[in-house]
């Protein structure tokens, strides 16, 4: 998302297990983030192998080819701090993302890179793109969409509206490859983490109603949660802004009993084991569990189950006919296939939906839902005013998420929303409050191809 900040977007850790690689001696951590710049920008299998040899990294080249079509070229703007065994740089992406880049170095030992992770940052202004009319930016954003179409790299829906009027959309590629049924404007297409927007709005509804407060502990409401001393030691408040500490759910144990959590309660028992990784309210890293939870919370006050609840509370009242989270089971008129690309060739995904979307996201929606949904979230709708506030404003420590929203900036620069992806999903909706532009993007592929194109137009707006 334009330049919503991540927590972590990527970390590139030397596994322990690396196979030994010849020392470097007297090179430096500057020098190792140059070689790494250099064979990222090149993008080029043989130049990462080679970075990676030459720094003891023993991991699979296709991560590395992975993270260059995601952020594209990147650039080097500001280094923060360097020494001879550390540096810190920020790099900018050619789609706009800012990049914090942190290297560490033992320059004599035979895996000499000890440190390289990655996390969003703000981009200064003098390097923010320059607006763009919007005519000409329109045109440019349809010629980036039809020449990945015509590739075969995407397939999706785009919107771009102001004040709640449409002004740009486009629709292309396959829903379903199989059958070659095209994507149409009525097309659904999951939306994986833009679903916590909804659980965040239902749980400030609940607050709004006086039914719960942000900072009740998770076990007053959970009270036979299989793990008190977790309950005990979390607030919904924690929970909503991702500094809770709890765990995440996707990974093997998903993938081995993925078919077998049919409701939230059912992730308690796979999960609840998870040992808090940090204090509460002491950092923040994103955790998919928090959301979930959350979800349990929503079921546990108002009786009903989540996604009645959001039927009744967020989607009927905000016109939004064609969301929801029915299981992957059940044929659902529109929906399309997900695909992921293996050994070069778009293959359908099931690894790695759920059995049915959750509060944490996983359900299915249209762009022009998500619009409403944007409509009646600033028209007070859906949330008070003040809530509105709290959720779109910086709730955790590095001021990257509210609750339920990834947020950025200030005054005309302020924007919220949130970005999904997974494989076959790639989700994305920014919100520019100030001059009332909504940006969308839904693809039924790979991250981050329409994401890009949904960050660069937003990006350059007027």
């Amino acid at each position: 998302m334009t330049a919503l900040k991540l927590l972590l977007l990527a970390v590139l850790l030397v596994p322990h297990g690396a196979a030994a690689a010849p020392a470097v001696p007297g090179d430096t951590a500057q020098g190792a983030l140059d070689a790494w710049l250099a064979a990222h920008n090149a993008g080029q299998r043989e130049g990462l192998d080679a970075f990676n040899a030459r720094y003891g990294i023993a991991r699979d080249v296709q991560a590395d080819l992975d993270f260059h079509e995601t952020f594209g070229q990147l650039r080097l703007i500001e280094t923060r701090r360097s020494t001879p065994t550390s540096v810190e740089a920020l790099l900018v992406s050619e789609w706009g993302r800012g990049l914090l880049l942190r290297i560490g170095i033992a320059p004599d030992a035979p895996q000499p890179l000890t440190k390289m992770e990655f996390e969003g940052a703000p981009v200064p202004d003098a390097f923010r793109p320059a607006p763009m009319p919007l005519d000409a930016l329109a045109a440019e954003v349809k010629r980036r969409l039809d020449a990945r179409e015509a590739e075969g790299a995407l397939s999706g829906s785009m919107l771009l509206a102001r004040n709640g009027r449409p002004l740009f959309a486009w629709h292309g590629g396959l829903a379903d490859r199989e059958s070659m049924i095209a994507v149409s404007a009525a097309t659904r297409f999951r939306m994986a983490s833009l679903g916590k927007m909804i659980t965040a709005v239902a749980i400030l509804q609940l607050a709004d109603a006086g039914r719960l407060s942000l900072d009740d502990r998770l076990s007053k409401h959970l009270a036979d949660y299989p793990n008190q001393d977790v309950a005990d030691a979390i607030t919904l408040r924690q929970l909503l802004n991702h500094t809770s500490g709890t765990g995440e759910v996707f990974g093997e144990r998903f993938a081995e009993m993925s078919g077998s959590l049919r409701t939230h309660r059912d992730y308690w028992n796979a999960f609840a084991d998870t040992p808090l990784a940090f204090e509460p309210g002491s950092r923040d890293r994103y955790s998919n569990l928090d959301y979930i939870l959350l979800g349990s919370v929503i079921e546990a006050v108002s009786g009903q189950s989540y996604y009645d609840y959001v039927e009744t509370h967020v989607y009927r009242p905000a016109g939004m006919t064609s969301t929801g989270s029915a299981p992957e089971s059940e044929h659902v008129p529109q929906r399309a296939h997900a695909y992921t690309k293996v050994d070069g060739a778009w293959t359908r995904e099931t690894a790695s939906l759920p059995w049915r979307g959750t509060a944490a996201g996983g359900g299915y929606t249209t762009a022009d839902d998500l619009l409403r949904f944007a409509r009646a979230l600033q028209d007070g709708t859906l949330l008070s005013a003040g809530s509105l506030q709290l959720a779109t404003r910086p709730q955790n420590h590095k001021a990257w998420y509210g609750y339920g929203f990834m947020v950025d900036g200030e005054g005309a620069r302020r924007q919220f929303g949130h970005e999904g992806g997974a494989p076959g999903t790639d989700a994305l909706i920014n919100i520019v409050p100030a001059a009332g532009y909504v940006v969308i993007g839904l693809s039924n592929g790979d991250p981050s191809t329409m994401a890009n194109i949904v960050n660069f137009m937003t990006q350059r707006l007027p």
